[in-house]
């Protein structure tokens, strides 16, 4: 893919404003995003959301068990509610099967010791038998315990 991006480069003690075209992958955006924009705290929430997504493709359901709350709910599309233990079951037995994640855009709001992470993403996943490519929305709830950011739950809407 190809982006355009603006920065600011300070040339002589002069605010010069660029814009390149260059070549990247989401993950560079999401890692640019992260490394040079973002609190620290937003850095942690957006860290433990892609590990997230990776463990769901990884089949890691022992990652997502120490990531994620003990009381965490997954609010589907569907608007069915599935708590924590249902969902890793699911995915161990690949009645939930992830392929891949594709974030689209992803933004973070922080209140002291909650946080909300929206992330207009694509899945491609097997659900029950029926694999597609879902376009949809990710609501997800955090809360800061010490250093730490432990998601709580999250609301996936249609996009």
């Amino acid at each position: 893919m190809y982006f355009l991006q603006r920065f600011k480069v300070v040339f002589g003690g002069y605010n010069v404003l660029s814009i390149i075209q260059t070549k990247i992958t989401l993950r560079d955006t999401f890692e640019e995003v992260a490394s040079e924009k973002m609190s620290e705290d937003k850095q942690k929430v957006l860290a433990v959301y892609q590990r997230i997504d990776d463990a769901m493709v990884k089949k890691d359901t022992e990652t997502l068990e120490n990531i994620l709350d003990n009381n965490y709910v997954l609010v589907h599309i569907t608007g069915y509610h599935q708590g924590k233990q249902e969902w890793l079951e699911q995915i161990e037995n690949e009645e939930m099967k992830y392929f891949k994640t594709m974030p689209q855009k992803t933004t973070i709001t922080i209140d002291e010791t909650t946080a909300i992470l929206i992330c207009d993403t694509r899945i491609d996943a097997r659900i029950y038998g029926f694999r597609n490519t879902w376009c949809m929305k990710m609501e997800m709830h955090f809360e800061k315990r010490g250093d730490n950011w432990y998601p709580v739950n999250a609301i996936a809407t249609s996009n």
